[in-house]
């Protein structure tokens, strides 16, 4: 008998999700992606008249033998899942009805899917691979076509549904919001009154305002900074050719059930590595004294209080999500050491014929973008993207001298003052390169010593050096007018260097000027930590909260 494997996977999500600018937007985008394999699937499957048949089901000895109207499905998480059938007119049947429902119900979401079949369950595995493959790169379609006589949205030169939005905004507007908020909080605080917030937009001050606003550090204009965080595991892609190699020796029930071990296995460690970052956050947000949660407390009688962090997607090994500047890097250390314990313990609970061909546990590279709230966020991801890619790529130089076959976990961060973005070569060349060819960024950091990088813990150990408001430290000021020099005049700078030497020494900072020497000469002449330094100090960003996420 043939297996018919259907596979879905939507594509260019974060360009789905980041499109249009404003929070709720973007919320109503990913909630929208994450509806799409929950409610979307678990409705049409009912409407179909057909049966999933849990994992756990699956017979112990022998091969795959489902009934006409019962699937499987060994995959299934935000924005992909695969379906298993014997059944060839249910699977066309889904197959031709799956997309025309997919675009009405996220509409401008663009998305690969393919059916393919044969006697041998790898075998069609294999083929599916292949066909989403070659799909990834094809136009698709976008429905409703705009055509020369259609009125069209002046924001997205889509067709316009009503002054407000097309049919893609207008979607991502009207969809409730509930599924990443239960992957972020976990059942154990998800009936705390902390809530996920919904709008940027700082115009409307009444009550729903409050109830909703993302909480900045003040009310004040100017003080709005937030980062752009993407986070993906290390070669997983790899790995993954192994475990399908693998999985290709086995019968079809027990293929299925060991890829679906490791499927959700990795979806599960993704989501308690995010919750325990969220904990994290909800611990530290509790004792801030902020105005957003003191109003958001009055207007909702103590029901709910907006944290100081969007998520956006959360799936697999991936985790994209917008953060409040200060709290930023705090989350993503807590996130981080939490994915690598729990990919650890995941790994251990794998059988040997999966777990051998991955390595004792997963590490994440991170790319960091600090912004406005009103920066165009699609064009920050893209700047983000490539600063995870380029920290990929160090890990990977970092792993090779080591002879591991992990890269460290990296983290990649800018800030950025700018509306357009080039592309993260051509920012660095004209923001980060002096005319002698120094290099005034140490990124990426790493987050352990022995990675052949400085830590994140090292750069705040050089800060402490620093404190405008200490005579006994040194001055920020120092910092930006050495790095200013540095790039105007490179021979004056030294000589600047040199007199900032010889005034603190002689005076009450010179315990703080060796102090910080010491520290600065770890990572040598040719990377200074200079704009890494002077963003820290820009947006007041604390030692304590890498303290407090270890």
């Amino acid at each position: 008998m043939s297996y018919f494997v259907y596979q879905f996977e939507a594509v260019f999500i974060q360009d789905y999700i980041l499109s249009g600018g404003k929070i709720k937007t973007m919320v109503g985008a990913s909630e929208l992606l994450e509806a799409v394999t929950s409610d979307l699937l678990e409705k049409t499957i009912n409407n179909l008249n057909l049966e999933i048949i849990a994992v756990s089901q699956l017979p112990d000895a022998g091969d795959l033998s489902l009934k006409a109207s019962q699937v499987v499905l060994p995959r299934r998480t935000g924005g992909v899942f695969m379906m298993v059938s014997q059944n060839e007119s249910l699977a066309k049947q889904f197959s031709e009805l799956w997309p025309i429902l997919v675009s009405n119900f996220a509409p401008g979401l663009r998305f690969s899917a393919a059916l393919a079949y044969d006697e041998n369950y790898a075998e069609a595995g294999k083929k599916v691979r292949e066909q989403l493959n070659a799909q990834k790169n094809r136009p698709q379609t976008q429905l409703p076509e705009a055509t020369p006589i259609t009125q069209r949205f002046q924001k997205t030169g889509q067709a316009q549904i009503d002054s407000q939005a097309d049919w893609t905004m207008l979607a991502k507007q009207t969809h409730p919001f509930n599924a990443l908020a239960e992957k972020h909080f976990g059942r154990v605080v998800r009936d705390i009154r902390y809530i996920f917030p919904k709008q940027f937009e700082h115009k409307k001050h009444d009550a729903v305002y409050w109830q909703e606003a993302f909480p900045f550090k003040t009310t004040e204009p100017g003080n709005h900074d937030i980062a752009i965080i993407h986070t993906d595991g290390n070669g997983l892609g790899g790995y993954l050719q192994k475990i399908f190699n693998s999985l290709n020796q086995l019968t079809a029930a027990d293929n299925i059930r060991a890829y679906a071990q490791f499927s959700s296995g990795l979806d599960e460690a993704t989501q308690q590595a995010a919750q325990q970052a969220t904990h994290w956050l909800i611990e530290q947000y509790a004792h801030e004294d902020n105005p957003y949660k003191q109003k958001a407390i009055e207007q909702s009688k103590g029901k709910t209080v907006p944290l100081p962090m969007r998520p956006l997607i959360l799936g697999g090994d991936d985790l994209t999500c917008l953060v409040r500047a200060d709290y930023a890097l705090g989350f993503i250390q807590a996130f981080t050491r939490a994915f690598e314990s729990a990919t650890q313990k995941f790994v251990e609970a794998l059988p040997q014929s999966l777990s051998g061909h991955l390595p004792e546990k997963l590490t994440c590279t991170t790319g960091m973008l600090f912004l406005k709230s009103n920066q165009p966020f699609r064009l920050g991801y893209q700047l983000v993207e490539e600063l995870c890619s380029s920290a990929k790529k160090e890990g990977q130089v970092i792993a090779k001298a080591a002879n591991s076959i992990m890269p460290p976990s990296l983290i990649n961060f800018m800030h950025t003052t700018n509306t357009l973005f080039d592309e993260l070569d051509v920012q660095i060349a004209q923001e980060l390169i002096t005319p002698t060819g120094q290099k005034l960024t140490a990124a990426p950091y790493a987050f352990a010593d022995g990675q052949g990088r400085l830590t994140l813990q090292d750069l705040f150990a050089i800060k402490a050096c620093f404190d405008a408001t200490n005579e006994s430290k040194l001055k920020p000021s120092a910092l930006r007018n050495y790095a200013g020099h540095l790039h105007q005049n490179p021979h004056y700078a030294e000589a600047f260097w040199n007199r900032w030497e010889k005034h603190s020494k002689e005076g009450k900072m010179a315990s703080a000027w060796e102090d910080f020497k010491q520290r600065w000469s770890k990572n040598g002449v040719q990377e200074l930590p200079l704009s890494d330094l002077i963003t820290l100090f820009a947006l007041d960003i604390h030692p304590h909260v890498l303290e407090e996420a270890q």
